[in-house]
């Protein structure tokens, strides 16, 4: 059978004895830091998640703002661009009302220098005529 002898006591109390003294000075403050390092990596880890909500949000409030500007610029663009366009058709109708009042004019101008030929023609006309006559009677 087993015999329990004073050595077997010794060791099982030289066993207990390294037990507390390590426990004392090597587990408890290597346990402590590891929790102060579990510790410290759960609030970083909490603060990261933080940032990261901070970081999308001020992403999206960015990409609003960009489309917000975007559809202003757009907004702009067409205003421009109605703008313009009326000033075309401005310039346009002011043309043709320019080019209208030139054409009669002309017309005035040409209807009056054709009734002034037609005068000198009736008169050299009248005077061939009277010529004509004279030269045969």
């Amino acid at each position: 059978m087993l015999e329990l002898n004073s050595s077997f006591l010794w060791i099982f109390f030289l066993i207990w004895l390294l037990y507390f003294v390590l426990n004392r000075v090597f587990f408890r403050p290597i346990g402590g830091i590891i929790m102060q390092r579990e510790a410290k990596i759960a609030a970083d880890s909490g603060r990261h998640q933080d940032m990261l909500a901070q970081i999308e949000a001020q992403a999206r409030a960015v990409e609003e703002r960009l489309g917000q500007a975007r559809r202003e610029a757009q907004r702009s663009q067409e205003g421009w661009l109605e703008q313009g366009e009326e000033v075309r058709s401005r310039a346009v109708a002011a043309a043709r009302e320019q080019a209208a009042r030139v054409l009669d004019e002309k017309t005035a101008q040409l209807e009056k220098e054709i009734a002034a030929a037609e005068q000198v023609l009736l008169q050299q006309v009248s005077a061939f005529s009277a010529k004509i006559r004279q030269s045969y009677l």
